[in-house]
């Protein structure tokens, strides 16, 4: 059973990324689509590890060349926070979810580019990562609630 499930991890976040690496957008925003689903899939995986190497194949997938870009490098970071954070939030998985996703998707703009805060484009990404995290952490938890 753990094995389809990091089977299904995998493809999550492979599909994710690189829908997102070939500039998906809804309305004209792309929405970070890597983020949203590895903050989701943080909550249904037993070990650290996995989680880290899932942050590297996304990461991967959105940069595949040589170089250094800071924002795959901020991507990671924020990814990998996320992971490390969840134990520590005092509410449910699904608020605990949303919340690292704003929460994300903020730091990611402030580190980025922070004059876009305080545009309508911020506030549709956001709107966009959190709808595309509460549809991910849905489907997980109908796969493996109370199995």
């Amino acid at each position: 059973m753990n094995i389809i499930r990091t089977l299904l991890f995998i493809l999550l976040v492979g599909a994710l990324s690189f829908l997102q690496a070939f500039g998906f957008s809804v309305f004209g925003v792309k929405p970070n689509l890597a983020l949203a689903v590895l903050i989701a899939i943080s909550f249904f995986i037993a070990n650290l590890w996995e989680g880290f190497l899932l942050v590297l194949l996304a990461a991967l997938i959105l940069k595949f060349a040589p170089g250094f870009e800071k924002g795959i490098l901020t991507f990671s970071l924020i990814a990998a926070a996320g992971l490390i954070v969840k134990k520590y939030l005092p509410w449910r998985y699904f608020l605990s979810n949303l919340i690292l996703i704003g929460i994300g998707t903020f730091i990611f703009y402030l580190f980025l580019n922070p004059n876009l805060i305080i545009s309508v484009i911020f506030l549709k990404e956001i709107v966009l990562n959190l709808v595309a995290g509460i549809i991910i952490f849905a489907f997980l938890s109908f796969l493996w609630e109370n199995k």
